[in-house]
């Protein structure tokens, strides 16, 4: 198990070498190991007994080296991390080194507050780095190593919940993560099982509160937490939301999937049939195209009026099965929950996905006419409309297609853009406390289909933070509240010339359509529509 998780916590070590000073970068020079919260979001602080790590330049040796022993040496291939806080210097625990990043543990002992890291190697000391220490707040590992997406939560062979392998109500899960909160004893020390049940964590998966069974450090690693919990009954899918809740700081939200029945195989009603997803994984990899048309009339509080946003794109891309599991990019919420992501500006474009060509441009014909998604520069195998500001997407029928390309054929796929549903309580939502939720209210709309609850707020950098949350619900069931467990993972909003730059939106999206192309593994189309407003999350 050390081995599995101890690889959890090496990242891609990009530029390598020896510099006389260390540097630690300026912009989130230090992060939870596990969640990579960045700095100025709600859960960014570093937690007493956690695992963080500190980037930069000449940080340590150029090849890497990691703790192998206990107690845990406050010093590794001549790298020390000091924290000073309260009036006094430690010397961090040090798990690896690196010349780009170091990771170490924060004492359990530092004062809570204002902190400043600083990195020594070979006898010469960067400059400090300011941080906040908090008693907890936790971050889970991820597939993906980057703290979103699907989480590294398993099951009682210390296997990863994958998509194929899902777990099943009332299975025993063991959330993998760091920031618990402080032990009882050295943070060097071997660790011992202690159920640190003085700690008043909350477990929400899929929006559920759930009771764990075990909440306290992994014996197998120094500084790693682990959260023991049985799965619930009454929420399935492949992207139920998972998060720990400590004093009001939620976790970033990670993912696990949770299947309906004895093939362990996850389905959503408004994503990819199981039995298609069961053959995808099974593949080294597989090819994926999507068509997407989404329609926004958003409020525009400066002007007084509306805008309506028309958006079509199409993505063809080679994914590899452990890449779709971690990527946020194709992540639908579980029916009834929500999933939320935050993303730096300007944002990473689909990392790990390989383009395919799939013609000179998309077709899509409509009752406004013809539209020509030509390819983004500069990113393979994406697609998007050129037509500007100028709406083109109108309730009706559409078919959109291609005449194919080097790694994609032709195909034709007939789809719909439905009538927007009405926001029966929009006018009253316009300030939302985030430590209590909000609820949406809405009609109409096709049966059968699905309402999309959503939101956004944007963190003003460096770093500059966009944070959204996607929840789903029935289309028939005319309500739904997004919790705290939710919207604390929101940074409270920004505003400019006193316009909050934050949103709540309510939509209606059509079922997948699937369409077939030579190359293509599979393919399917889908539509939205949707309102947005501003809104002002305290």
């Amino acid at each position: 198990m050390r081995s599995l998780f101890a690889a959890v916590l090496l990242l891609t070590l990009l530029g390598i070498g020896l510099f006389a000073q260390p540097v630690i970068r300026t912009t989130n020079g230090v992060l939870n190991a596990a969640s990579y919260a960045q700095q100025g979001m709600p859960n960014s602080a570093i937690a007493q007994g956690s695992i963080f790590t500190v980037f930069g330049t000449g940080l340590g040796p150029a090849v890497l080296q990691e703790y192998s022993s206990f107690p845990v040496s406050s010093t590794l291939g001549g790298t020390s991390v000091n924290i000073t806080a309260g009036g006094k210097t430690v010397q961090a625990p040090m798990i690896f080194t690196t010349a780009s990043q170091v990771a170490a543990i924060m004492p359990s002992t530092t004062p809570v507050g204002n902190a400043t890291v600083s990195v020594t190697y070979e006898n010469a000391t960067s400059g400090t780095y300011p941080i906040q220490v908090v008693a907890s707040s936790f971050g889970t590992f991820a597939v993906n190593e980057q703290g979103n997406g699907t989480g590294i939560i398993t099951n009682a062979g210390n296997e990863v919940f994958l998509a194929d392998s899902a777990a099943l109500p009332g299975d025993v899960a063991t959330i993998w993560g760091t920031g618990i909160g402080p032990l009882p004893y050295n943070d060097a020390d071997a660790p011992t099982a202690t159920n640190l049940t003085n700690i008043p964590v909350k477990l929400y998966v899929g929006g559920q509160l759930v009771s764990p069974s075990y909440q306290g450090p992994s014996t197998c690693c120094a500084g790693v937490s682990q959260i023991a919990f049985k799965v619930p009954a009454g929420i399935t899918g492949c992207s139920v939301p998972v998060e720990v809740a400590i004093n009001n700081v939620v976790s970033p939200a990670t993912t696990m999937p949770i299947g309906s029945d004895s093939t362990r195989v996850c389905s959503d009603p408004n994503g990819i049939p199981s039995t298609i997803l069961q053959a995808l994984l099974s593949k080294s990899s597989f090819n994926l195209g999507s068509v997407s048309l989404s329609r926004t009339t958003a409020a525009d509080p400066i002007l007084n009026t509306t805008t309506t946003t028309d958006i079509g794109s199409a993505v063809f891309f080679n994914i590899k099965p452990l890449e779709f599991a971690g990527s946020t990019s194709f992540q639908k919420a579980a029916i009834g929950s929500c999933v939320v992501n935050a993303i730096s500006y300007p944002p990473t474009i689909l990392s790990g996905f390989t383009g395919l060509a799939a013609g000179p441009f998309i077709t899509v014909n409509g009752p406004g006419g013809i539209q020509e998604f030509e390819p983004i520069p500069g990113i393979s195998g994406v697609y998007g409309s050129t037509n500007g500001l100028t709406p083109f997407l109108t309730p009706g029928a559409y078919t959109a297609s291609g005449t194919g390309g080097a790694a994609v054929g032709p195909f034709s796929v007939d789809m719909t853009v439905a009538n927007p549903i009405t926001w029966t309580n929009q006018a009253s939502i316009s300030t939302v406390d985030r430590a209590s939720g909000v609820t949406v209210t809405w009609n109409g709309g096709t049966p059968g289909t699905f309402a999309t609850i959503g939101g956004s707020s944007l963190l003003i950098g460096p770093p500059g933070v966009i944070t959204t949350f996607t929840c789903q619900a029935p289309i028939a069931q005319g309500t739904f509240t997004v919790g705290p467990d939710v919207l604390l993972q929101l940074p409270a909003s920004s505003s400019v010339i006193g316009i909050s730059l934050a949103t709540l939106s309510l939509g209606n999206n059509e079922p997948y359509i699937e369409f077939t192309a030579t190359g293509l593994d599979y393919g399917f189309a889908q539509s939205s529509v949707s309102i947005s407003d501003p809104v002002t999350y305290q």
